[in-house]
């Protein structure tokens, strides 16, 4: 038999990995990071990158659009608890601007602007014009809460694939050096990701290829970058500065360029009443479809894939 201290000293080795695995059980897991993303697409390339290991949260409702928004209580709140704000940059949350510099403590100053470092000749600071020939220089305000100097590139680069890469890439960077610890899942991801959004790029690259130098006109000045991707003329837009109806002259020039430009189609968006478009439709002889600028919808994961493959649609079968 052993002796009583001997035994003693045997039975508490016994029990050490239990109350490791209690102490284990017991102990707090690790705070994840809080991330808050700031528009419905770059919310979608979040969750796609930083989830699981991050919490990720939308800024904006998903009813509202970045034109519209005007910062409550709750959303300053939600500002100064992120360890990681995720914004497009470009003018297009000017109110984010504003909350930092008037209301948000130092540590929720941690922002990644994802259009930050895109080549200055990749952006595009005109409006497509409606003379032929001659670009239209951008000499007002995208939206009457963006700060947009005259020389203001256009923002809306998430509706170009191949940017949008960029702007992941971006995201991606900022989120290993906000928590080192997870580096090796937000790499992962960003490259399975990064992949996904290469394929629809390419799918984007076929599908219209038929459609190479086709006009259409937009009901605002959103697609850009879309139109010079993938070789579409854009020929003009409805409303040049968002919730401002057009002037008289303004559609008189427009319905002009419609006419010279064989202009065959021209899009609405969903978060705006088509009554204009299809006025201009019917006096033109012109059909109208749907683009989905993106800004507004059910969000989550998919939601950036699944709103462009409806574009992607709605442009193939308006311009065979």
């Amino acid at each position: 038999m052993l002796p009583r201290r001997r035994l003693l000293h045997l039975l508490a080795l016994a029990f050490l990995p239990l109350l490791s695995l209690h102490a284990l059980a017991a102990s707090p897991a690790p705070r994840k990071i809080r991330v808050l993303a700031t528009i419905a697409p770059i919310h979608s390339w979040t969750l796609n990158v930083a989830a699981p290991d991050a919490d990720v949260d939308l800024l904006l409702p998903g009813d509202v659009g970045p034109h519209d928004f005007q910062l409550r209580p709750q959303d300053l709140r939600k500002i100064r608890s992120a360890d990681l704000i995720v914004a497009n940059g470009l003018g297009v949350e000017s109110w984010l601007d504003k909350a930092l510099r008037n209301n948000a403590r130092e540590s929720a100053r941690n922002v990644v602007r994802l259009a930050d470092s895109l080549p200055k000749d990749t952006l595009i600071h005109e409006l497509p014009s409606l003379d032929i020939g001659t670009p239209a220089h951008r000499d007002h305000d995208h939206g009457h809460d963006h700060d947009h100097d005259h020389d203001a590139p256009n923002p809306h680069i998430w509706l170009d694939p191949s940017l949008a890469r960029h702007g992941v890439s971006n995201l991606v960077a900022a989120l290993v050096r906000a928590d080192p610890d997870h580096a090796t899942g937000y790499r992962t991801r960003a490259e399975a990701y990064l992949q996904r959004l290469e394929a629809l790029d390419r799918d984007f690259t076929a599908a219209l290829k038929p459609a190479v130098g086709r006009p259409i006109v937009t009901f605002h000045d959103a697609f850009p970058y879309l139109c010079r991707r993938y070789g579409i003329v854009l020929a003009g837009v409805v409303e040049e500065v968002p919730s401002v109806e057009p002037s008289p002259k303004y559609l008189a020039r427009l319905s002009s360029a419609i006419r010279a430009k064989n202009v065959r189609v021209i899009f609405t968006e969903p978060q705006f009443n088509p009554r204009l478009v299809r006025q201009l439709g019917k006096d033109l002889g012109v059909r109208f479809a749907e683009l989905d600028v993106l800004e507004t919808g059910k969000t989550g994961a998919e939601f950036y894939e699944s709103g462009m493959r409806r574009n992607l649609q709605s442009l193939v079968s308006s311009l065979q």
